[in-house]
């Protein structure tokens, strides 16, 4: 039987990462699960509650949606033209100092 899904939400790769091996310390994985867990030790950049606090930070300070603060998180951009790649033409309305300073917070909180 299928599970009925409650909510969905836009997470980070590290929130992925602490969830999964949260999980695989409780009992076994799926070969899916696995995967992604993998996936996301060798992607993640920062701190699960490093990346958590980034994402509000950027939704707040410059009226990004989540589904793009978590895009930059996960990517961690470290120029302005990859930023900008990130957030399409949509998101024009920041300014190359906004872009600068969002880059240098990624920068930041890189681990």
């Amino acid at each position: 039987m299928p599970k009925e899904i409650i909510s969905e939400e836009e997470v980070t790769l590290p929130q992925v990462k602490k969830l999964l091996a949260q999980r695989s310390k409780e009992g076994e994985l799926s070969f899916q699960q696995s995967i992604t867990l993998e996936h996301a030790s060798t992607f993640s950049k920062m701190a699960p509650a490093v990346a958590t606090k980034l994402v509000e930070k950027l939704i707040k300070n410059y009226e990004i949606t989540r589904a793009h603060a978590v895009q930059i998180v996960n990517i961690a951009p470290i120029t302005i033209e990859e930023l900008k790649t990130i957030l399409e033409t949509k998101s024009s309305s920041l300014t190359e100092e906004q872009l600068l300073e969002i880059v240098d917070l990624v920068i930041k909180n890189r681990s």
